[in-house]
Order: C-alpha cells, then structure tokens, then sequence
C-alpha cells in the first residue's frame, strides 16, 4: 500500500503541477471558438481524477487501519475535500462549464484554479504529516 502513496507523492507534487502549467499554456495557445476539443482538454481531467482517486484510496486504507483520529482532524481533512474540488474544477476548466464563457482564456483560468487547489492540497499535508 506504500506503493500508492509514494505514486500519489510523485504525482501530485511533481507531475501534476508541471502538467498542470503546460496544459494551461498549450490550451490557451491552441484555442479556436467553436473547434472540436482537444485532445488535451481530453486527457487532462483523467489525470486530476487519477491522483485524486490514488488519494482516496491511501486515506481510505489509513481509515482502516486505526488512524482516523488524526486524519479526520483539522487541517488533514481538509486534503482530500481539496483533492475532489480540484478533480471537480479540472473538468469544468476544459469543458463546457463556468469557464467556458472566458473564451481563449477558459483553460488558463480554470487550470490556474486548479494549480492553486493543488499547492494548498500539497501543503496542507506537508504540514501536518
């Protein structure tokens, strides 16, 4: 089960925040109105709903086995309700939810969103594990 955690730390600090930034900038870049979604605007959601689900799954497994005390306290519990928003904002960013009336702007907006969701995530846990 150390393997989940070690692929959900690599993931959401480092992967993720640095796909998060290309995939902003790249969206932004490509973006045409009314032009068929773009692959990255595909793929991008899966990989947030990924680490969120990796996440889930260690707190879950830490539930389970005697630490609920710890991480149902504040601020720890407040990692993964950020997790699922940010899961939530990455597929609103690059469809067609409230960001879609920002135009050439919908991704950056939405992703920086989800950037910022994910620094807060990482840092909250930084802190209290």
């Amino acid at each position: 089960m150390g393997t989940i955690l070690t692929i959900h730390r690599i993931f959401g600090e480092m992967v993720l925040p640095l796909l998060t930034i290309i995939a902003a900038i790249a969206l932004t870049a490509m973006w045409k109105p009314d032009a068929p979604r773009n692959p990255i605007a595909r793929f991008f959601p899966i990989l947030i709903d990924i680490q969120a689900t990796l996440g889930i799954l260690w707190f879950i497994f830490l539930l389970i086995n005697g630490d609920g005390a710890r991480l149902l306290s504040f601020p720890l519990i407040l990692h993964p309700i950020i997790g699922l928003i940010a899961a939530g904002i990455g597929h609103m960013a690059v469809g067609k939810g409230p960001f879609a009336r920002l135009g050439r702007w919908a991704p950056l907006a939405g992703l920086a969103v989800v950037f910022v969701l994910i620094l807060a995530s990482v840092i909250i846990a930084r802190m209290v594990v």
